[in-house]
């Protein structure tokens, strides 16, 4: 059996993820209006695909492995901007990619985490210690037996996400749909 985990919601990473991810744009259009909403998406839940060979393969201690480290939102920086380059854009979306993929690391590392190993592998592979935030903010999300106490936590930690990342989240698709109303042949200042 896999190992269970406890970590934010993917609507929490996505939340932070579009407010980081419009931040470091500076509201500006970089491959478009909507596909950059879906870029910051894609970027903001791409750690969490760690979870997969341990679905595939039949278990082992996969998520909040080596894809929560600085190391993996290096190479997903790296990546983003070459990925920018085909645009004309590679450094903006390399800037942008940083910001979103590091927005994942932060919402879980301040995240409640009672499953061990407790924390996020920050630095890997030179450091085997996992750390957390002394004091967490955002709840864990049980995914371990469907019963109304669980459904309610959830829903729980889900709303709070909601109402500390929304309002970011909010803020940044307000600035974008003003200045793309302001320039819209091009979204830019």
């Amino acid at each position: 059996m896999g190992r269970e985990i406890d970590v934010a919601t993917p609507w929490g990473h996505l939340l932070a993820g579009v407010a980081a991810g419009s931040a470091a744009s500076g509201g500006r259009s970089v491959l478009g209006p909507w596909r950059d909403l879906v870029f910051f998406g894609v970027v903001a839940v791409l750690p969490d695909l760690d979870f997969l060979p341990g679905l595939l393969l039949g278990g082992g201690p996969w998520h909040q492995g080596p894809t929560h480290s600085l190391l993996a939102a290096a190479l997903a920086t790296a990546l983003c901007g070459l990925w920018g380059r085909r645009y004309g854009q590679g450094w903006l979306l390399a800037w942008c990619g940083a910001a979103v993929y590091l927005s994942h690391l932060a919402v879980d590392f301040c995240t409640v985490d009672t499953l061990a190993p407790i924390g996020l592998p920050l630095f890997w592979p030179f450091s085997p210690e996992h750390v957390t935030a002394k004091h967490a903010i955002f709840l864990d999300v049980k995914r371990r037996g469907l019963s109304w106490a669980v459904l309610a936590h959830d829903l729980k930690a889900l709303a709070w996400e909601t109402l500390l990342l929304g309002p970011w989240a909010g803020l940044a698709l307000w600035l974008r749909v003003r200045r793309r109303a302001k320039h819209p042949l091009t979204g830019e200042a």
